[in-house]
Formats: C-alpha cells, sequence, structure tokens
C-alpha cells in the first residue's frame, strides 16, 4: 500500500521512494527528499548544510529508467521518478565501497570480534600520539564512519590495508590533523569555500592525495582563521581541537551566547567536573549561520579555567590585604561608601558584563554617586547617556572598578584626590598591588551565570550557565546589588535578578547607550586573552608578521 505525505509548503510535484510518495520543490536533490520523508540513506561527504559532491558514492540508489546507479545527493528529483533505497544488490555494492575506504584507514577495530568487550572496559585514550584503532580515537563515539559500519553489518575487508603513514600534524595552534583517518570526503575545503576562506584544498595524487594548504605550508601562516568549521563537519578523527579533546567526552553541553565580542554567536558549551572543557556549533546549524571567531571557539577553557582567576574577597585590614567571607567584605565596603558624598563616587563599567550587571551598575551609579559611570574604550573614556567630562574627576575620592586592567596609571594620575579603590573582576591586575585597594571581589564570567546580553542590532541574547565558578566568586549584579541594599537607601530598587530584568523592560536606553565590543578586540574585560590562551598568543603574533593585522 503507498503512503501519502502532507506535501512541503510551495511542493508542487512528488517522487516515488521505496513505494511511498514524497513530495519536493525545484532543487532538491533525491537525498534532500528521502531525509524530510524519514527514509535513511547511508553517505559519509553529503551533509544537509553543504553542498553534496557524490564523492563518497555511498549514498547510491537505482531510479527506474535510469542506467545503472546514481548518487541520492547529486541527482536533482523529478517528477515522477521511481527510486529504490534499499535492495540487497545496493547494500552488496555500499559495503564493497565501504570495504574500499576502510583499506585506507585503521579499521582493525571496526571489524574486530572482541571488539564490544574491549570497549567495556577501556576508556578511551584520546591522548595517545597516532591513532591506530578506535579506542586511541579522540571521536569513538561521534565518527559516522563507525556508524556506517555498524549499519551495513560489515564484518571483513577483501582488500590490501594501505597505511597512508602521513606525520601528525601538530605545528599550528588550536588544532592537531591526522590525515590518515581522512577519507577524503571534501567536507572541510567545502565549508572552507563556503565561508569565503579558502585555505585548504586536496593536494598530492593517488594514494598521496590529502588535504592541505598552498605549499603545505602552516595553516597559521597561510589564510586559515580558525574557526574550525572543518572540524564539526569532519566525519572523523582527523581533525581535532587540541584544547579540548583532552578532557574526553563532556558529562554535558549547554546552548549559550558567547559574549566576548557584538556579534554575540549562540555557542554550545561543553563541560566536565563543573568547568568548560569546549566550545562548539550547534549541532543542525546551516551555513549561513556559521561565522564563529577562534576566540569564542577555542580559547574558552584556557581562558575561564585559569588558576589566576581571582577565587575569594578580600579586604584592606591594618594596612594589610586579607581573605574574607562574602558578607563581611560587603559590609566593609558599604561601610567605605557611606563616608563619601555622591559626587566623590565613580563607577567603571565593563561592556563585557551581562545586560543584568550594567543595568546594576547604572542604577548604583544613580543613586549612591552621582551618575558617575563611565566606561574604557581603546584608552578614551566614555560617559553614557549623560553629559559629563573629566572635570569630575577632580572631585573623586573613591573608585569602584569593574574592569580593573583598563585602568593605566596615566587614568589614575587624573584623579588626585583618590583614596580608596573597591575592585570587582575576574582575574589580578597590577592594580591589586595599590595601597588604595580597599576591597577585591571575585566574579563569575558569562559562562557560570545566566542572564542576558544585548547584541549587535539591538537583539537581546540569552547566556545559561553552564559551569560552577571557583571559590567564592559570583556575578557582578549580585556584588553591586548586595553592596547597595547594605547602604540601604530606598531609591535604590534592585532586589533580585527578575526585577532586573522588569527595570530594563522599562528603561531599554540603559542598555542600549552601552558602547559594543568590536568583533576584532583582543581583550576580555581589558584583559588580553593572549595572557593566558599561548595558542591564541601564537596565533596574534604570526598573523601580524605575516599580514600586519589580525581580523575575525
Amino acid at each position: 500500500m503507498v503512503e501519502l505525505f502532507e506535501k512541503k509548503d510551495g511542493a508542487t510535484e512528488a517522487i516515488m521512494i521505496n513505494g511511498k510518495t514524497a513530495p519536493f520543490t525545484s532543487g532538491e536533490t533525491i537525498l534532500d527528499v528521502a531525509r524530510r520523508s524519514g527514509i535513511y540513506i547511508p553517505t559519509l561527504c553529503a551533509r544537509a548544510d553543504l553542498p553534496s559532491t557524490g564523492s563518497c558514492r555511498l549514498c547510491i540508489v537505482k531510479v527506474k529508467g535510469m542506467k545503472g546507479y546514481v548518487t541520492s545527493c547529486a541527482t536533482p528529483a523529478e517528477p515522477h521518478m521511481v527510486v529504490t533505497t534499499n535492495t540487497a544488490e545496493i547494500e552488496r555494492l555500499r559495503r564493497q565501497i565501504l570495504e574500499l575506504i576502510l583499506s585506507e584507514h585503521p579499521s582493525a577495530c571496526l571489524i574486530c570480534d572482541i571488539r564490544e568487550t574491549c570497549e567495556k572496559f577501556d576508556e578511551p585514550s584520546s591522548k595517545t600520539g597516532r591513532v591506530t584503532g578506535c579506542n586511541m580515537c579522540p571521536n569513538r563515539d561521534i565518527c559516522e564512519l563507525r556508524q556506517l559500519v555498524e549499519y551495513l553489518g560489515l564484518k571483513e575487508i577483501r582488500y590490501p590495508i594501505l597505511y597512508k603513514d602521513f606525520p601528525l600534524e601538530r605545528d599550528d595552534p588550536f588544532m592537531d590533523r591526522d590525515y590518515n583517518l581522512c577519507m577524503l570526503c571534501g567536507r572541510c575545503i567545502q565549508i572552507c569555500q563556503n565561508l569565503g576562506i579558502s585555505a585548504i584544498s586536496f593536494i598530492r595524487r593517488g594514494h598521496n592525495t590529502k588535504v592541505g594548504t598552498s605549499f603545505e605550508k602552516l595553516h597559521v601562516d597561510g589564510d586559515c582563521v580558525f574557526c574550525m568549521h572543518c572540524v564539526d563537519v569532519c566525519p572523523t578523527g582527523a581533525l581535532t581541537v587540541r584544547g579540548s579533546k583532552w578532557y574526553s567526552y563532556p558529562e554535558r553541553e549547554t546552548s549559550t551566547t558567547c559574549i566576548l565580542c557584538e556579534r554575540g554567536c549562540e555557542l554550545v558549551i561543553d563541560a566536565k567536573w563543573n568547568k568548560v572543557t569546549g566550545a562548539h556549533p550547534v549541532r543542525d546549524m546551516n551555513v549561513g549561520k556559521r561565522e564563529y571567531c577562534v576566540k569564542g571557539r577555542c580559547c574558552l577553557p584556557a581562558l575561564f579555567n585559569s588558576p589566576d582567576r581571582l577565587k575569594y574577597p578580600a579586604i584592606r585590614h591594618d594596612g594589610k590585604m586579607i581573605y574574607t567571607d562574602l558578607d563581611s567584605a560587603i559590609h566593609h565596603v558599604a561601610d567605605i561608601l557611606s563616608r563619601y558624598r555622591s559626587n566623590n563616587i565613580a563607577i567603571l563599567s565593563s561592556r563585557y558584563l551581562t545586560d543584568e550587571s550594567i543595568y546594576t551598575l547604572h542604577e548604583f551609579a544613580r543613586v549612591y554617586a552621582n551618575s558617575n559611570i563611565f566606561y574604557c574604550v581603546d584608552g578614551e573614556i566614555i560617559f553614557p547617556r549623560i553629559e559629563k567630562s573629566e572635570e569630575i574627576f577632580k572631585d573623586i575620592e573613591i573608585l569602584y572598578l569593574t574592569e580593573a586592567n583598563s585602568f593605566t596609571n596615566e587614568s589614575i594620575e587624573k584623579f588626585r584626590r583618590l583614596e580608596n579603590i573597591i575592585i570587582q573582576d575576574a582575574y589580578p591586575s597590577s592594580l591589586h598591588r595599590s595601597t588604595k585597594v580597599c576591597a577585591i571581589f571575585p566574579t563569575t564570567v558569562f559562562t557560570e551565570m545566566n542572564g542576558t546580553k544585548s547584541c549587535a542590532g539591538g537583539h537581546s541574547k540569552p547566556l545559561i550557565k553552564a559551569a560552577e565558578p571557583p571559590g567564592n566568586a559570583i556575578s557582578d549584579w549580585e556584588i553591586t546589588a548586595r553592596i547597595g541594599k547594605v547602604l540601604n537607601n530606598p531609591d535604590f530598587k534592585i532586589k533580585d535578578f527578575y526585577s532586573i530584568q522588569n527595570h530594563i523592560r522599562r528603561n531599554p536606553q540603559i542598555i542600549a547607550s552601552v558602547p559594543m565590543v568590536p568583533k576584532d578586540s583582543l581583550l576580555y574585560r581589558g584583559f588580553p586573552i593572549a595572557d593566558f590562551v599561548p595558542d591564541f598568543k601564537v596565533f596574534i603574533e604570526r598573523r601580524l608578521q605575516s599580514k600586519g593585522e589580525v581580523h575575525f
């Protein structure tokens, strides 16, 4: 009996696949139609978000009236086609094709009789150098080749095994490449070309064909921007992100927003042991959304798990900084602030904070600091919304900083009456050694909190907590709100997270006035990312040497 499918919007024609009627629109391939209709056709080279090339040949099907077998990924659907995808002959041919592919791929584990027992008791060892079997491959559980072997029931390889013996490529920052695992599907080349970069292509010939750069120079010395989309589309373990693979598989994945620049890319954070272990795009994203840069894709584990992170509150007592609990530090700061008039207090906000933290600082400044709030942008001081000048600095006696590393000695010299500095930050800076620092609060980074962030185009995007903060660090808005509550001015109406969001909805102009972080920024909260991520430092230095500039 023929099963009828509901027509897709705009579909005007239909084809028959395995006795089922499937509607299609002009431009769709047989594989497109089959996927949408829930009919599985195996493939290695074809992805829904990439143009099809038909290079792996595994998606062959029989079309009535056509000679031989055609690749479904590269054959356009035409009205009244009758397609068969799963005859015994087709399955036999697919197994032969897969055998040929595996004859140049380490395949002993794939057809081993005791594989299940071995994997039951042996954890994957991704820290090994050369991969000669599945148990040493960091992509063991997500390998598409492995899935196909199981689907087609392949038990043996009858062709001579020809190991390519390519050297491992580890001289570039961020990524490792083992082209002995490559099947020449071309996905990495396609995505690179679709992004307009074209940093890689097929090089050499015959058995020695591989993916590489022009003249086989290092990726860092070419046009590669290390967006890692080549890794995202690789069906095997040929390409891996070096900073993430050592952690093995994550315990959980959390979708959030990267706020290292104004674009606010959606990012999936891998976490293990309550720490960030990696980041990658959403699995089903299409090519049009691929705009990730190396900062968000590769730098977060080293940046946010740095041993230099501030972990515990500290206050100055008898001339020395001592660690204390959060409540004591908050009351200490509130007591100091209560001694000053509002026009003697100024606040340095950070563009890298969440909307909730920024709004809370602005409200705190309005009530307790005569609206003396400013930002440091490329060494310049910017006052949002309110007409103020640096003349206010001559009256400032206490500074509340949330981006201390942006505050240079030259900036400090502008505050001639300065007596106290409050620091609220994620990392220590040279300013921490100043005898004027009366308190230090450790804060969370954006992967350790919930919230929102307004990005380019005025779009507000969600932040979802993916990891736990170190020590007693809490979010910026919570520190500011608790200080404001202890000061006990009834005009300070910030109570909790949801009250802040209600205030933001009623006063969107506050967030709209905040300077955006440019996409080419090399900083996070005023700190050079390269200071915490050695590979990023290599990338920046080599790119400046070869091109004189760095773009993302």
